[in-house]
């Protein structure tokens, strides 16, 4: 148990050290996406504003994301200092705003991606939004759109579970210190959201990956992690 609590306060000190000037910008003084506070984050789950698209909606000249071949964009509403705040989702002719925010940079683009992992048989957009970039920290937030409603999506906290799994694990277990600074989510070859965690003994020594995979609990309305797997750097 104390090496569990030494691995939460430590992904949290690593955290607002990497990027303490950003991550204050987008999330004040509470890091909500490594927030390891599994009912809090499903709770956190926001509704969005859904408009049928006409000739009246008003869209920014340039999305920030699209979906190669089709008409489904993602924009910035404002970006100013280094941060998007606030997000247009122009998706299957319809369109929904998000009071999202994240780092607004190039190097860490934000990411769009259509996928049905909500099992409905339409596809959702997936959106990762970059939150924390810095020396040895790279962290995405992971937002989940329902295809057909457009309203948001409940997904179980990636950290929290990673760090809940490395306690019960003997070769992380064993380990005096545990961070776990990189989260990236991806869409595996079947088609299923997934978050790869490197587990590092210092901010520049990683020793594995966690990848941890999620299915749709239909009973609940909410994406599970439902496996995790460990693949340590030789």
């Amino acid at each position: 148990m104390n090496k569990l609590l030494k691995a939460l306060m430590l992904l949290t000190a690593i955290m607002l050290i990497g990027s303490v000037v950003v991550y204050a910008e987008l999330k004040g003084t509470s890091p909500s996406n490594i927030e390891l506070n599994k009912e809090k984050k499903l709770e956190n789950t926001q509704e969005s504003e859904q408009v049928e698209q006409d000739k009246g909606t008003t869209f920014p000249s340039l999305p920030i994301a699209e979906i190669t071949g089709t008409d489904n964009r993602l924009y910035s509403q404002n970006e100013s200092e280094g941060v998007y705040a606030g997000f247009l989702l122009d998706w299957e002719g319809k369109s929904a705003e998000f009071e999202w925010k994240s780092v607004a940079s190039s190097a860490v683009p934000v990411e769009l991606l259509s996928v049905d992992v909500t099992g409905d048989g339409t596809k959702d957009a997936i959106v990762t939004l970059p939150v924390a970039s810095g020396t040895g920290v790279y962290v995405e937030e992971i937002h989940v759109v329902n295809g057909q409603t457009l309203q948001e999506e409940q997904v179980e906290d990636a950290a929290a579970a990673a760090v809940k799994w490395a306690a019960s694990n003997p070769e992380l277990n064993e380990q005096d210190e545990l961070l776990m600074n990189h989260i990236d989510y991806q869409i595996n070859e079947d088609n299923q959201l997934t978050a790869i965690i490197g587990v590092a003994i210092s901010p520049s020594v990683y020793i594995g990956e966690l990848t941890l995979t999620y299915v749709y609990d239909n009973h609940e309305e909410v994406l599970k992690v439902n496996t995790v797997s460990y693949a340590a750097f030789e």
